[in-house]
């Protein structure tokens, strides 16, 4: 308790928050894990950036139940959302919300798809990769259970999906646990767990990291006892070759230009800017070294680092979660990638400097030539995303806390949610569900899916909000974001320190789970908090959209303006009788002009005519109507001054 009560702690998830929201990703995921050495407050935190155009991003809630003597439960595929088939159902299951259980046990994924013969999509497999997280979630209370879990589900009833990075922490540890099914061959999959070095951090997206690992360390790797013969017996892997140099990824998932560009580059932009917050030099060293390598054009110059340490000498990692939302933000800003055209022209990015690309990631021009468009880790894509941190010395209900949004990871502003509340605050939840387990009552959740609008969806208002700051005014809406998001997210993380902390005051015992009542009363308190602080923040995310709308409302730039409005029955004087805001033509910047005024045959027409044939008085009269047209005048009206 003492621990955390610490008066520092509000401090620690202040730190970086300022100007970093905006730091800056089913179609492709971005996962960081961070170790209890390498957080701030010794929490594990886990970042997942779940991206998909077809998902409708939304909270499910599993509650915890007793199940009847040989009750089952159907299994859907999480993907294309068709029946698989049934198993059995655990006797006792614990309460699941989004992505994390009642015990701080969170989890995630990120799919790497791995070699097409391995595909077990439609090989009779039933178990794919999205019920088995949420199983595992509500079945265990440690990712060492949770991969064993998972190994038994796939070998028992078989796999139904590909490769995928699952993602796990429990407030003491964090898991990588790469997997991939063995197609048409067998049964089953193969796979390699891996403990996050303690003090140490680790990124995936979309690419198998598992390269050769200790087969001799139990405590830290564990793996499934055919992982390396089954390549050999399909032929990845030579039967006369060492086990001890079997490289997981090299058999499975071999890199190409797709997995360097798309998804090792998103790593290696976490793991740069991580490096660089802690040392300059070691953090552009580490840019450098493998900059051809995530470009796609060195595929053999060698693989990153799976795990990110501290530069030698240098201070420890000290990743709070506000250092977690910027990283989780990036969008190649300031490197070779930088999709902005600031500094250097680029069509793509628009006269708004936007840093995103629609898709698809690899285009062709007229002639069959192929292109790619950058994929950064924050993307327009994103069905939801969050921020999570397992705190083990908190009561179970709110152990676990997700920082949780619908829409792209940079311009979303985060709710809290406790692993242990009990229904899911009205904006967030779903009537259908990511699964049909997942969902909630009808009159508990507002009617709208990926298809359907509604403004009282949250996943609807995030999107209006981010899709603002796409396209011509990207720049400008993007800070003007930045401005109202900043104090929003702080005050949330303020009151989620203020209600922690009241809790374990109150509660001074409940860390005993064996305490039902003062754990029952927790987890209520928590369903309170998140419903309202979920519904306050709702409100005020929609009231962003239209000031934000109406910032550039007609491509203008709309702002206060400097004549106050007459209040009835005051004077008359020194003010007008309707608002009149300041409507400022800023047009594009000059660069982007210059380029308008560049292109061929189309310039030509655009051109007004230089000088004048009819002298100064032509002139001036070719001014007074510009403005006219305008409504507005080269001298401003002045208000009477005396009644």
């Amino acid at each position: 308790t003492h621990h955390f009560l610490r008066g520092t702690m509000v401090r620690l998830l202040h730190v970086a928050l300022a100007g970093a929201l905006l730091f800056g990703g089913a179609d492709a995921c971005t996962n960081l894990l961070v170790s209890p050495g390498a957080s701030a407050d010794k929490s594990t935190i886990y970042a997942y950036n779940a991206d998909s155009g077809s998902l409708y991003g939304s909270i499910g809630l599993y509650p915890a139940t007793s199940h009847p003597p040989n009750a089952t439960r159907e299994i859907w595929d999480w993907d294309d959302s068709v029946f698989l088939g049934v198993i059995p159902e655990a006797a006792e299951t614990f309460n699941v919300v989004g992505n994390a259980n009642e015990h701080g046990m969170v989890m995630g994924e990120t799919t790497f798809g791995g070699l097409p013969e391995l595909d077990s999509h439609g090989t009779g497999g039933i178990m794919d990769y999205g019920d088995l997280i949420w199983i595992a979630l509500q079945r265990t209370k440690r990712c060492v259970d949770a991969i064993k879990l998972i190994d038994a589900l796939v070998q028992e009833h078989g796999y139904a999906s590909d490769g995928e990075s699952f993602s796990c922490v429990d407030g003491n540890e964090a898991w990588l646990m790469e997997l991939i099914g063995k197609g048409k061959f067998e049964k089953g999959a193969v796979w390699v767990a891996q403990k996050v070095p303690d003090g140490a951090i680790l990124a995936h997206a979309n690419q198998a990291r598992t390269t050769t690992f200790d087969q001799n360390d139990p405590d830290n790797v564990i793996f499934s006892p055919d992982v390396v013969n089954f390549a050999r017996k399909i032929g990845r892997y030579p039967a006369d070759a060492p086990d001890a140099d079997f490289d997981f990824s090299a058999a499975y998932d071999p890199v190409t230009f797709s997995g360097a560009r798309h998804g090792e580059a998103r790593v290696w932009d976490i793991y740069r800017l991580l490096l660089g917050k802690t040392d300059e030099a070691a953090g552009k060293e580490f840019e450098e070294k493998y900059l051809d390598y995530v470009r796609g054009y060195d595929l053999t110059s060698g693989r990153m680092p799976l795990f990110l340490h501290p530069p030698e000498g240098s201070a420890k990692f000290s990743l709070t979660i506000a250092d977690a939302m910027s990283l989780m933000g990036t969008r190649l800003e300031n490197t070779w990638f930088d999709n902005r055209g600031i500094d250097r022209p680029d069509v793509g990015a628009g006269s708004g400097h936007s840093a995103y690309r629609w898709r698809p990631l690899i285009w062709k021009d007229t002639k069959g030539d192929e292109f790619v468009n950058e994929r950064t880790v924050a993307t327009q894509q994103t069905s939801w995303n969050f921020v999570s941190a397992s705190r083990p010395w908190l009561p179970p209900a709110i152990r676990a806390i997700q920082w949780w949004a619908p829409d792209d990871s940079a311009t979303s502003l985060r709710v809290p949610v406790y692993g242990g509340i009990t229904r899911v605050p009205y904006h967030f939840a779903d009537s259908v569900g990511q699964l049909p387990g997942a969902a909630v009552s009808p009159k508990d959740a507002p009617k709208a899916d990926a298809l359907n609008p509604s403004w009282d969806s949250a996943f609807w208002i995030w999107n209006l909000v981010s899709n603002l700051c796409y396209g011509e005014r990207a720049q400008l809406v993007t800070e003007a974001l930045r401005e109202e998001m900043g104090p929003l997210q702080r005050d949330l993380l303020d009151k989620s320190v203020a209600f922690e902390a009241k809790v374990v005051q109150e509660y001074e015992l409940a860390i005993d789970e064996s305490n039902a009542a003062k754990k029952k009363s927790i987890a209520e308190k928590a369903t309170a908090f998140c419903e309202h602080e979920g519904e306050t923040a709702f409100y005020k995310w929609r009231h962003v959209f239209m000031k934000l709308f109406a910032l550039t409302r007609d491509g203008f730039t709309i702002g206060k303006g400097t004549t106050p409005q007459c209040v009835p029955g005051g004077t008359k004087v020194g003010c007008t009788h309707r608002l009149l805001p300041d409507v400022a033509e800023t047009g594009y910047d000059a660069g982007w002009y210059d380029r308008m005024a560049s292109v061929g045959e189309g310039a030509d027409r655009k051109r007004a005519p230089g000088g004048s044939s009819c002298g100064d008085e032509c002139g001036r009269l070719e001014e007074h109507k510009r403005l006219r047209m305008n409504k507005q005048r080269k001298t401003k009206w002045q208000a009477i001054q005396s009644s």
